[in-house]
């Protein structure tokens, strides 16, 4: 009998809530790849770029500075883009100009965290469920044939318990997955957050340097 063989026999015996657990299990690897996607679409060379920023920020490049955030793919490029495209207008507050595009990219990036969690949560109880009913249709078969040979319940017991490790299954690579894409997710807000303050220590400089009163 080959894997895929048995492991279509144990979801036909798993019973009614193999297809609940299987849809989680499918919804769960979908999400899990786009997050991965994501994560590879934002990856950077933090150091270098950190680097670039501050010394364009040092010598009062402003535009060098939106060419490197353009060319900056990701979330993090987007950001510093928006925000140093308004500081180029005029602005001086740059939590003020990147504020609406953080809610924005916010959303975007804790959007599937959520329905993975959800998976994680849902998955191993519908696997108690099968169980359950699983237990109640063994009982069941004992009740109409008055007997008590083990091996009747054991048998339910064992095609129930099919549905208890099916969600445990789906439940634990989409937990470990979330916990991946949340610490990768957090590197790049706080990268974000360090590029932002580079910006803002600079624009508080210049603040300081306008207001310096003249000696005469």
């Amino acid at each position: 009998m080959s894997f895929f063989t048995f492991l279509f026999d144990m979801c036909v015996k798993g019973g009614f809530f193999m297809i609940p657990i299987a849809v989680c299990a499918l919804v769960g690897i979908a999400l899990i790849i786009e997050r991965l996607l994501f994560l590879r679409e934002n990856r950077i060379q933090g150091d270098r770029l950190h680097f670039e920023l501050q010394t364009a920020l040092k010598e009062d490049e402003l535009d060098r500075a939106v060419v490197l955030a353009a060319k900056t793919r990701g979330v993090v490029g987007r950001v510093l883009e928006e925000g140093l495209r308004r500081v180029q207008g005029g602005e001086t507050d740059i939590d003020a100009a990147t504020e609406k595009i953080i809610h924005s990219e916010m959303a975007q990036m804790e959007k599937s965290r959520d329905w993975l969690v959800t998976i994680s949560a849902i998955a191993p109880l519908l696997g108690i469920l099968g169980t359950v009913q699983g237990m109640i249709v063994a009982f069941m078969k004992i009740e109409e044939t008055g007997s008590t040979d083990p091996k009747l319940l054991a048998g339910g017991i064992y095609i129930a318990l099919i549905t208890t490790v099916a969600g445990l299954v789906v439940a634990i690579p989409t937990t470990v997955a979330h916990d991946y894409v949340r610490k990768q997710t957090n590197k790049i807000l706080h990268a974000m957050d360090l590029y932002l303050l580079e910006i803002r220590e600079w624009l508080d400089k210049k603040k300081k340097g306008t207001e310096e009163p003249v000696n005469v």
